[in-house]
C-alpha cells in the first residue's frame, strides 16, 4: 500500500467519523438543548405572569399585608425551583431570580405606611408607593424579558461537566443502593458508555488500522533528476575546458608572411602578387 492509498483510506474514515458526530452528537445534542429551553421559557412566562398580576394587585389596594407575605412565600419557592434547573442545564450568564425579587420585596415591606396597615383587609398604598409599585411591575417584567433572552441564547455545558454530573448521580445511586465503591463506579461509566459502546469499537478499530498502514507504509521513490542533470552540466563544462585548452594548445601561430610581386622572378598571367605565410604549432608544455 502506497502513500496515496493510505491518505485516501484516511479521508474516509474521518468523513464516516466526522459525518456521525455531527449527525448522532451535535444535532441530538441541540434538539435536547432546545426542549430544555422551551420548557424552562413556558415556566418563566408563567412566573412572569404571576408576578405582574401580583404588582398591579397591591398597587391598587386589592390585597393585604397577609396576602403579599403568602404570596412571596409560594413564588419564591417556585422561581428558586426554576431557577436552578436552568442553571444545572444551561450555562447561564445572569443574575438568579430569587434576588432580584428579595430585593423588591425587601423594598416593600420597609414601607411605613405598609408596615401600619399590617392588620387591615386591604393595603392602600399612599401615592409614592402606588407610583413606585408600577415602576417595579415594568422593572421585573424588563428582567424577566431578559432573563428569557439568556435562556434563549444561553449554550449547553460541555460535554465532559455533562458526562462527569451524570457518573457522578449514578455513582451515588448505586452506593445508596448497597454497591461498592468499585462497582458503583464501574457501572455508572458502563451507562455512559453503553449506548455507543460498538461506535467506540469500531472508532478503535479504525485508529489502529490507520496506526498499523502508516508504520507498514512503503514509501515511493521519486526519481532523482537533481544528480544527473549536476552530472551532465559538470560534464558539458569539463569537456568545453578541455576544448579550449586543446585549442591554445595546438593552434597554429604565425611567425613570417612574404609577399612577391610579378617580376622577372615570378611571373604568372593576370596576377599581381603572391603572399606567402609560414606558421609554427604551440610546444607542447
Amino acid at each position: 500500500m502506497e502513500i496515496a492509498d493510505i491518505l485516501t483510506f484516511t479521508g474516509i474514515v474521518v468523513s464516516i467519523v466526522f459525518g456521525f458526530y455531527v449527525t448522532h452528537f451535535y444535532s441530538i445534542k441541540d434538539t435536547r438543548t432546545r426542549v430544555i429551553k422551551d420548557y424552562y421559557i413556558e415556566q418563566i412566562k408563567a412566573v412572569k405572569g404571576r408576578v405582574a398580576t401580583f404588582f398591579h394587585t397591591v398597587a391598587f389596594g386589592k390585597s393585604s399585608f397577609n396576602k403579599v407575605v403568602s404570596w412571596y412565600e409560594h413564588v419564591s419557592i417556585d422561581i428558586k425551583g426554576i431557577d436552578k434547573g436552568v442553571r444545572k442545564s444551561l450555562d447561564l450568564q445572569i443574575a438568579e431570580l430569587s434576588d432580584v425579587l428579595d430585593r423588591y420585596y425587601g423594598e416593600i415591606t420597609n414601607w411605613e405606611d405598609y408596615n401600619n396597615q399590617y392588620s387591615s383587609s386591604h393595603y392602600v398604598p399612599i401615592t409614592v408607593h402606588k407610583a413606585r409599585l408600577l415602576q417595579m411591575k415594568y422593572e421585573i417584567d424588563e428582567f424577566f424579558n431578559d432573563y428569557i433572552s439568556h435562556i434563549n441564547h444561553a449554550n449547553n455545558y460541555p460535554i465532559w461537566i455533562i458526562q462527569y454530573r451524570r457518573i457522578k448521580q449514578s455513582y451515588h445511586y448505586y452506593r445508596d443502593k448497597g454497591y461498592t465503591f468499585f462497582l458503583s463506579l464501574c457501572l455508572s461509566v458502563w451507562e455512559r458508555i453503553e449506548k455507543h459502546f460498538w461506535e467506540l469499537v469500531i472508532a478503535f478499530i479504525m485508529a489502529v488500522a490507520v496506526v498499523y498502514l502508516v508504520r507498514n507504509i512503503k514509501i515511493e521513490k521519486k526519481d532523482d533528476l537533481v544528480t544527473p542533470l549536476k552530472k551532465i552540466s559538470n560534464t558539458q563544462d569539463s569537456i568545453y575546458r578541455e576544448f579550449r585548452l586543446f585549442r591554445d594548445k595546438y593552434e597554429p601561430v604565425e611567425i613570417q608572411s612574404k609577399t612577391f610581386n610579378n617580376s622577372s622572378f615570378f611571373n604568372a598571367d593576370k596576377i599581381d602578387s603572391v603572399q606567402i605565410k609560414l606558421y609554427k604549432g604551440q610546444p607542447e608544455l
